[in-house]
């Protein structure tokens, strides 16, 4: 019961530094212009990929595991 009066007043603490930490980083603009900042690092390489081939190839890998995971299963029946 001790450790409460210890753990308690830490967790406020953490708590009102999580608390200063974001209010910080909304008042110095963090969080402004968003979708800017995704585009400006998308366009920064010249040999960037395009949206078509970033699906195909999730989708290609998201086939290849699912095609490991049903043969895994066959192999080991439980009785």
């Amino acid at each position: 019961m001790d450790i409460l009066f210890l753990l308690v007043p830490l967790s406020v603490l953490l708590a009102l530094a999580v608390m200063g930490v974001l209010a910080w980083a909304v008042w110095s603009g963090q969080f402004e212009e968003l979708a800017g900042e995704a585009q400006r690092i998308l366009g920064a390489e010249p040999d960037a990929p395009t949206k078509a081939s970033l699906d195909a190839s999730i989708d290609a890998s998201i086939d290849a595991s699912l095609i490991h995971i049903n043969t895994l299963n066959k192999h080991h029946q439980h009785t």
